[in-house]
């Protein structure tokens, strides 16, 4: 099986649709420390973390995201909580987009504190 099959499985386990698929694998072919980081999970099943975008590896921002799985939660996207395809997905997502333009997200890695804070009610 190649890369682009294992990922295509990964997105149809997801629930992302071809678009998604599309501009994941465009953009995951221009960085190609974060492509081969990408391919040694597909085959290890781990998270090497050897790329860094910014001070952040993808289990940072896989750790972020379950952080944030309540807020998700109370929004009905429940896959932040039970879909290892979806996690891992975005976590690569995430930091492809990093690589573009990482201070939105960086702000939002720094900034945000999920649903359990003081300041929410």
């Amino acid at each position: 099986m190649t890369a682009g099959e294992y990922i295509a499985q990964m997105c149809e386990a997801a629930h992302l649709d071809q678009a998604f698929f599309d501009s994941f694998i465009i953009r995951l072919k221009q960085y190609e420390d974060i492509k081969n980081e990408f391919i040694d999970y597909i085959n290890t099943g781990e998270l090497k973390c050897d790329v860094i975008v910014s001070g952040y590896t993808a289990a940072d921002l896989l750790v972020w995201q379950i952080d944030h799985f309540k807020s998700h939660m109370d929004r009905g996207e429940y896959d932040y909580q039970s879909n290892q395809s979806f996690m891992v997905l975005m976590a690569y997502d995430t930091l492809l987009k990093m690589k573009e333009d990482p201070a939105p997200i960086i702000a939002a890695f720094t900034g945000e504190t999920g649903t359990d804070y003081a300041e929410k009610y």
